[in-house]
Parts: structure tokens; sequence; C-alpha cells
């Protein structure tokens, strides 16, 4: 039976197109992982955010998942970083709002009150769904999962170099399809996030 099998032999079997050895690797390890992130962030929604997003950078190790020569070191080791990264994200939030509430009160009111939230996030979404095939999956990796270049590019294997021209392409072409009034608040952020990656 699988569920006897080691996590070694578990990830070779994964390794060869066998779905159901990733999935009893899955439910072995998820509510370990899951007690720590809710310990960490005490919030079930994020908790759960966070071991998705830890499972999620196992699954794109398919290809090279024999080298992890512990699982349960790895898994641990994703989930403290993606903890990290939840309060660093939380940070640059606060950031973000402070910014934003010191130019709405330095700012010409009137040309602020035609920018919608709603509306500027609907829009930065759907000129996310125009960028470039390769150039979007980069961008999305690093912003909504929050990797790092090395991460990216390792699971990519591409460089990182070429991770960098890739991002650097997206901001580019971001930038340029809002006003310079929605730069100001939102390409900010999104700037910010960017470079953060980058280090």
């Amino acid at each position: 039976m699988h569920v006897n099998l080691s996590d070694a032999k578990l990830i070779l079997l994964w390794m060869h197109g066998d779905d159901q050895a990733f999935e009893i690797l899955y439910k072995r390890h998820v509510v370990s992982l899951l007690s720590i992130a809710l310990k960490k962030t005490q919030s079930r929604e994020v908790a759960e955010e966070i071991i998705q997003d830890t499972f999620l950078c196992l699954f794109l190790k398919r290809s090279s998942a024999d080298q992890i020569k512990n699982l349960t070191a790895f898994l641990y080791t994703t989930v403290k970083h993606k903890v990290i990264d939840h309060y660093r994200r939380e940070k640059l939030s606060r950031q973000f709002q402070e910014h934003s509430l010191a130019y709405l009160t330095e700012a010409d009111h009137s040309t602020m009150q035609t920018i919608e939230s709603r509306e500027l996030a609907e829009r930065i979404s759907s000129q996310i769904e125009r960028l470039p095939p390769k150039c979007k999956h980069v961008f999305l990796l690093s912003r909504s999962h929050y990797l790092t270049n090395k991460q990216i590019a390792s699971q990519l294997d591409i460089s990182e170099n070429t991770v960098e021209q890739h991002m650097r392409k997206a901001l580019r072409i971001l930038r340029a399809s809002f006003s310079q009034a929605e730069k100001i608040v939102f390409i900010t952020y999104l700037t910010s996030h960017i470079l953060l990656s980058l280090a």
C-alpha cells in the first residue's frame, strides 16, 4: 500500500506519474503544517492560503523533487518563508495606506474623486492578462505567489537575469497603462512589491 511508503519513495512514484502518491504526501503533512501556519498567523484563511502556496511550490518541483532530501524540512521551511512574506505584505499594505492617505490630503481632490479603487483593480487585472505569456507567468509568480527571483528562476529553469528582465518589462508595460494620477497611488505599491521581490 502506498500509505506505508516513505516520503522519498512516494516522491519517486509521483515523479513517474503516480498522482495518488502526491495526494498521500499532502494528507500526511497538511494537518501539522496548517497547525503551524495557524499558530503563526492567527488566521484560518491566511493559514490555508499559505499551505496551498506551500504545496504549489512542491508541485512545481515535480521534475526535480528527488533532489529534496528531507520533505518535512522542505515543507516546514517553505511555510516559514510564506509566513514571513505574509507579514512583509502586511507591512507594505500599511505603508501603502499611509501613502494613499497622505496623497489624498495633498492632491487635487476633484482629480482623485474620479479614481475608483474597484475600477482600477479591474483595470490592473485586465492589463496583467494582456502581458506577453512568459512575462505574465513570471509576474504572477512574483505578484500572486510572492516568490523571489531566485525561486522563480529555479521553478522555471531560467536565469535570475531573465526573471528580472520579465519583471521590469511587466512593470514598464503596466506603468504605461495608467494616468499619472493613478500611477502615484497604485503603481507606487506595485513597484514596492516588485522591487522587494528583486532584492
